[in-house]
């Protein structure tokens, strides 16, 4: 059954540990305005400083409602759930606070070395309640590994920003199309007109960072058709392409015994009309 907590258990800390996504959920204030829950993934990238603190690093998306939302009024819910093992899901509700790219706050936190391609703010939340549930609703998945595609296409254009900075005279058309430039066309207000990114979009510090390997970020799945074998993490996903591969073996395997159990069903069939007449 549920249990509630002023504090995050220690068993759940080591749980929290394990997870390989968790869901993050804000509002603003308006009745109006639109509600908004985000998937977060990325070994490495959820961090429990204490027993009513976590903090996750927040990469570059679509959107900056999170942002805005935090912004404006701090609330914000962050639940993990299992998706293997034994069920279990768990919220923790707290107020949270953006430190963007560039700050003082950022940096403490998220030091050059370790820096993920297109790492925007971190999202530093004290958290007042801690509740569990049973989970025994949630499907049982298994987690094949994280996806490269996003880390791929930050680095490219950091890329872009860095070769912009390093001109005497910047090409205005690399500083429109950095991650900067991304920044500030869709990251600078939330959907219901708040304000998102302020200082990130503005800043001329050089981007580090660089694929995390396979004790960062991400977590290599060993199987026997080679899904996640990509030991360098590279711009290529490989698990996808073998989940694909996986499947068209299996479509060919499906199609091959349906036409031989088709005669098999046709033979049996003819003996039970009768013997053959020959």
């Amino acid at each position: 059954m549920g249990k509630t907590y002023d504090h995050i258990p220690d068993k759940s800390i080591q749980w929290i540990k394990k997870q390989e996504v968790f869901w993050v959920a804000t509002a603003p204030l308006s009745a109006n305005g639109h509600i908004n829950i985000s998937p977060k993934g990325l070994r490495g990238s959820f961090y429990v400083e204490g027993p009513n603190k976590v903090w996750y690093n927040d990469l570059t998306g679509s959107g900056c409602e999170t942002i805005a939302h935090i912004r404006e009024n701090g609330r914000i819910t962050i639940l993990f759930h299992a998706l293997e093992g034994a069920p279990e899901i768990l919220r923790l509700h707290g107020t949270g606070v953006v430190h963007e790219f560039g700050s003082a706050e950022y940096d403490a936190r998220v030091p050059a070395s370790k820096r993920m391609p297109g790492s925007r703010s971190v999202i530093v939340v004290d958290v007042h309640r801690v509740g569990t549930s049973c989970g025994f609703g949630v499907p049982v998945y298994n987690f094949v590994g994280h996806r490269t595609s996003l880390l791929a296409w930050s680095g490219q254009l950091e890329k872009k920003d860095n070769t912009f900075e390093s001109q005497s005279h910047g090409d205005d058309a690399l500083y429109q199309s950095g991650l900067r430039g991304y920044w500030r066309s869709a990251n600078k207000t939330s959907i219901d007109g708040l304000p998102g990114l302020e200082s990130a979009p503005e800043t001329r510090v050089p981007f580090v960072g660089d694929m995390p390997g396979p004790e960062g970020a991400f977590r290599g799945v060993p199987s026997k058709s080679g899904v996640a074998r990509d030991q360098n993490l590279g711009l290529t996903n490989t698990s996808e392409k073998n989940i694909y591969a996986d499947g068209n073996i299996k479509l060919v395997y499906g199609l091959v015994v349906g036409f031989m159990a088709s005669f098999v069903f046709r033979d049996i069939f003819s003996f039970a009309k009768g013997p053959l007449k020959l």
